[in-house]
Formats: structure tokens, C-alpha cells, sequence
């Protein structure tokens, strides 16, 4: 009967081997998107940038039609 506690710490090792393995793999995962979304944004906001300078010019140009 001693063998009892010797395989119910087996299956707790390889329990906690199996949920360290998925915790990792999620934690994987998640960064992966995460760099991928950061680099989304990144050329979105560079996008932004571009427009506001474009509305500025325009917004110049049409002050400038007015004046004349």
C-alpha cells in the first residue's frame, strides 16, 4: 500500500508539468497578439498623424480661398 502516496505524487507532478505547460503556452499566445495589435496601432497612429497634417493644409488652403 505504500505505493498509494508515491503514484498520487506522480499524477500531481505531471498535473502541475500539464498546467504549467497550458499557462505557458496562453501566456505565449497572448504576447504574440498582443506585439501584433501594438504594431496595428503603431501604423494606425502614424496614419492619424499623416491625416491631421493633411486636414491642417487643407484647412490652410480653404482660409486662404476665403481671403481672396
Amino acid at each position: 500500500m505504500h505505493w498509494i502516496p508515491i503514484a498520487a505524487w506522480c499524477f500531481a507532478a505531471v498535473l502541475a508539468l500539464v498546467v504549467l505547460g497550458f499557462c505557458s503556452y496562453e501566456i505565449f499566445w497572448k504576447a504574440q497578439r498582443l506585439q501584433r495589435d501594438l504594431a496595428r496601432l503603431q501604423r494606425m497612429s502614424g496614419q492619424v498623424v499623416e491625416l491631421r497634417g493633411q486636414l491642417a493644409e487643407a484647412q490652410q488652403r480653404v482660409s486662404a480661398a476665403g481671403l481672396r
